[in-house]
């Protein structure tokens, strides 16, 4: 005669098999995923930068002695666009994200590890900080490069210098296409920051 629980317990052993077969295991990280997985990490040798079409955007002056923040005043970026190049900036080997020493609150800055920092001073912004992105009602960018790349940057019509600093002010990107254009210049800024190399560019 079958006993009254057996039924039960067999049920209570097929779960608990069919568990151990199944719980996951520690999942490996995975790679990013979407534009950051397939962004280049290094510069392309030889970019030419083309002229941004159209006007310059508006930008607040931000005088000395004043506390307004240098900021994109028109023209803003998507958002959407914005998080695929912090998406992308943020997966760069040596990089880690954090709090912007320097800029206003809410912008995100990218920091290299103090082991891997071995460009010259002038490619930081404070501490080891080379980039930081402002917040979405803004959407542009600071970063810095050497004066020669600086001038190429305003001439073609992609950015402005800090009124203090001098700091060159990078405007977010409104299309596609020109979120690789700031990405290209955003990869020279991490270059000079990490090694001193000096990634040139062409102009139009």
């Amino acid at each position: 005669m079958r006993s009254r629980c057996s039924v039960p317990l067999l049920l209570v052993a097929q779960f608990l098999v069919m568990a151990a077969c199944t719980s996951p295991e520690k999942e490996a990280p995975r790679p990013p995923s979407g534009a950051a997985a397939v962004a280049p990490l290094a510069p392309e040798p030889g970019f030419t930068l083309p002229s941004r079409h159209g006007p310059r955007p508006e930008t607040s002056d931000a005088p000395p002695g004043t506390p307004l923040a240098h900021m994109q005043l028109s023209q803003q970026s998507p958002p959407a666009l914005q998080e695929q190049l912090f998406l992308r900036a943020s997966v760069l080997p040596g990089v880690r994200v954090a709090p912007s020493g320097i800029s206003v609150p809410g912008a995100r800055a990218f920091w290299l590890h103090p082991e891997v920092a071995r460009g010259p001073r002038a490619a930081f912004q404070v501490g080891t900080e080379f980039a930081h992105i402002h917040p979405a009602h803004d959407g542009s960018l600071h970063m810095k490069f050497p004066p020669d790349m600086a001038a190429q940057v305003f001439q073609q019509g992609w950015g402005v210098p800090h009124p203090r600093s001098g700091t060159p002010m990078v405007f977010g990107p409104r299309t596609a296409e020109e979120l690789e254009v700031v990405w290209q210049l955003l990869l020279r800024a991490y270059a000079w920051a990490r090694t001193g190399q000096v990634v040139g560019l062409r102009v139009e």
